[in-house]
């Protein structure tokens, strides 16, 4: 994720390492978000299902269903916690946490791209991205504490998790495109 930073941000130097707007405004065009396949700890992927991300188990003619994530960084949030705006569908769709009080997990018709050039309302979008061995997990940083989860039945919608949750595996394994 070192590259995704240092290009959408530059390179982090003592002087970036605590300035969360990075060094954006240099007049050059973005690049594109960073695409990765997702699989939970149990092999399951994404795909979209009646406008909703489901975890399923693909095979065969149905692997073209699988939905890959798109990410840019959040520039405003502390770099050092990778701070990855979250969509779907090319970065066409962003993954939100809701407005309300209590979490919940959409996708809204945001444009991964656009939310980047926001302030503070693509926090509800972002996810603290931690990598512990080979996996992943994804903190909300508008709901700290809850993270990016599938069910252990396939066909479950993905979802948000308090921590710890027996029933939900927050754990994922991704794969740069």
């Amino acid at each position: 994720m070192e590259a995704l930073f240092e290009e959408f941000l530059g390179k982090e130097t003592p002087e970036t390492t605590f300035h969360a707007a990075g060094t954006v405004e240099t007049g050059r065009p973005l690049p594109p978000p960073y695409h990765f396949r997702v699989r939970d700890t149990d092999q399951k992927v994404l795909c979209l299902e009646q406008g909703r991300l489901v975890a399923t188990n693909l095979q065969g003619a149905n692997a073209a269903q699988e939905e890959h994530i798109s990410v840019v960084p959040n520039r405003h949030l502390e770099r050092r916690r990778c701070p990855l705006i979250v969509g779907i569908r090319g970065g066409s769709q962003a993954l939100s946490c809701g407005t309300g009080p209590e979490p919940h997990l959409q996708l809204e018709a945001v444009g991964v791209l656009d939310l980047f050039t926001q302030g503070a309302e693509a926090t509800r979008f972002t996810f603290y991205k931690t990598f512990s061995g080979s996996t992943h997990t994804f903190e909300s940083a508008a709901f700290p504490g809850h993270f990016l989860s599938t069910a252990p039945r396939a066909g479950e919608a993905l979802a948000l998790t308090a921590q710890p949750a027996d029933t939900a595996i927050t754990t994922f394994y991704l794969q740069r495109k």
